[in-house]
Parts: C-alpha cells; structure tokens; sequence
C-alpha cells in the first residue's frame, strides 16, 4: 500500500515529516508542480512527480491521498486520487471554493464508499470536551452565540476553523447569511486568490449567532469569544482559553435579568489540547474507520465562506439553503 502527497508547501511538509518518521513502511510519493520543489526532494531521496497525470503512468498502487496543494484544485485533485485507486483521502482547508463541484464529491464519496476526512485543526483537539466540562461545572448554560475578531485574517483561511469550532459549540447550521466584505487580493501564495475581511453575520437556526468582524487595515491577534448569559469564553490566537464570569453578587442583585450592568471577571483558564493536528489527522486516516470530519460536516463551513461571498455581491441577506456560487478563488 501507498500514500500520495499532493502538495509540498507549508501544511505539505508537516504532512512529510510524519509520514516519514512514523509511517515509513508505506510507499510515499509526492506530487508538486515545482520544479525546484521536486528537485529538493529527489535529493532526499523521495520518488515524486509533477503532477497526478504523471504519476498515474507509473501504475503505483495506492490506498492513501493527502490533497494540500492550491485550494482552488482541491476538488479536482480529490477526484484524480479517487480516479487512479486511492480509497482514503485527507483534503485540506478550504474544502471547496465552489457550492457545485463539493456536492458532487459528497454525493461521488458516497456512492464509491470513499473515506474522506478535512482537516479542520479544532475537531482534532479536545477542545469541545473541555468547554462541554467548563459549562457544567461552572454553570455557564448553553452558549448564545459565538463573536471572531481580528485583523490580517481571512474568512476562509482562519475563519473556517472557527466555523467547524462554532458548529459544534451551537449544534446548528445557519439559517441566514448577511455580509459586507473587503476582498482583497494579496494573498502571498498567488494573486490570483482572495483574502477575505470585513463583516459576516450569521443567524443559525436554533437562534445563536455568529458575527465575524476581520479587517485587513490592522494587525490585531484574532480572538474568539463564545457567549454565555452571564459568561465568557475566549479563545486567544495564543491559543489560550480563558473563562470571565459576572460576579454572583450582581446577578443576585438584578435577580439573574439581561442588564448591562456588572462586569466581567477573570475565573480561570481552561486548558485542553493545544497542539499541531497532522499527527491526529493522519491517525484518522490510516487507523480509523470513520472520519473525524467528513465531508457532510465540512460543507457547512465551506458554504459559510461561499454564502458570505454570495451575500456581499448580491448586497442582502441570502437564505444559507439558497446559496449560488460566484466563482471567487478562496484559499
């Protein structure tokens, strides 16, 4: 059996690394479409190929696909792998640029019994669990709604992390979408693809909400805060999570009602696995048998990003089942 990297950048030779510390009774191939990418690596005595067409005349047998190259080839990259053998896919964020080609693979991966997982960082951490823990014993409730801020960040690139993390706190898919967006087009891995601020307002439909604010005119540290009645959660890009509480007093004395009044105050940090993913993803994908997020779950986050664009062009309010696609490149 063999595994196939489809991609040699950032996340590319992460994936690299442990695959060649830890699974190193597998063939490995790498496909990158860089010449001088290619030539690093024949040095270090890995078999690598331009691309999948290239590697396809080798008849190499293979059960394992890694798809971590250009986020736009994403889909298209999936479908080669599945095409020539591959059986078990990992594809990284984003999952898909377009609402069309994605519900064609979910339907593909069904039908051909193709396990497929997305590398969304939080769902392979036990980050969930503790916050679950937290809102018992601290009595928090449940959350009303989720708030990611920050700058130089991108809905896509960042913020589909924190959407997979919000679907899980919320247990909801949105309902609504309303957008007004600054797409920007400096990206440092190509021109050609969309870095995404401004502000994404999401209505689910259980009622929570999530309000994304991104701005790509300041270099603030994103946060995530998670609201609770009388609470706070936030989640620091130092991967801190730390929970503020009003003071019992001051509930007590407005009789537990929604008031401005009272503060917030620091009540401890709540720890949980904060650590690089890939190990765990490629754990999900050798050794297990269901995927940790397939490909159901991840369309909702691509459809958040998707919905969000579409909403901006459009200038309304767009229902999330009625989302259309536009064609925008996305990473």
């Amino acid at each position: 059996m063999g595994i196939v990297l489809v991609g040699h950048g950032s996340i590319g030779r992460h994936f690299k690394n442990v695959i060649l510390e830890k699974y190193h009774e597998y063939d490995f191939y790498i496909i990158d479409n860089k010449d001088s990418v290619l030539e690093d690596l024949r040095k270090n005595g890995i078999e690598c190929f331009k691309n999948v067409d290239e590697f396809k005349k080798e008849n190499k047998k293979i059960t394992y696909g890694i798809v971590a190259n250009w986020g736009p080839d994403h889909i298209s990259t999936a479908n080669q792998l599945i095409d020539i053998g591959c059986k078990r896919l990992i594809i990284e964020k984003p999952l898909s640029n377009r609402k069309d080609e994605l519900q064609n693979l979910k339907k593909r991966s069904l039908k051909e019994n193709i396990f497929i997982t997305i590398h969304h960082h939080y769902s392979y951490t036990n980050i969930v669990e503790k916050i679950r823990q937290a809102e018992d014993e601290f009595n928090l409730g449940d959350p009303k709604g989720i708030r990611i801020i920050g700058g130089a960040c991108c809905l896509s690139t960042i913020g589909t992390h924190f959407f997979d993390l919000s679907y899980d706190l919320l247990k909801s898919k949105p309902k609504y979408i309303t957008a007004e967006l600054e797409l920007d087009y400096i990206n440092p891995r190509d021109k050609n693809l969309l870095n995404i601020g401004g502000m994404a307002c999401y209505k689910m439909e259980n009622k929570t909400f999530i309000n994304v604010s991104f701005s790509n005119e300041n270099s603030e540290a994103y946060r995530v805060e998670i609201v609770y009645r009388n609470s706070l959660l936030k989640l620091g890009s130092d991967d801190k999570l730390r929970l503020f509480k009003r003071n019992i007093d001051d509930v007590k004395k407005f009789n537990d009602k929604i008031t401005r009044y009272g503060e917030l105050n620091f009540e401890c940090d709540i720890n949980y696995e904060s650590i690089s993913t890939v190990n765990h993803v490629m754990d999900n994908l050798i050794n297990q048998n269901e995927p940790i997020v397939d490909i159901e779950k991840a369309e909702i986050s691509a459809l958040m990003v998707i919905g969000a664009i579409d909403s901006h062009i459009k200038g309304k309010r767009i229902d999330y089942d009625k989302i259309e696609d536009n064609g925008l490149l996305i990473s």
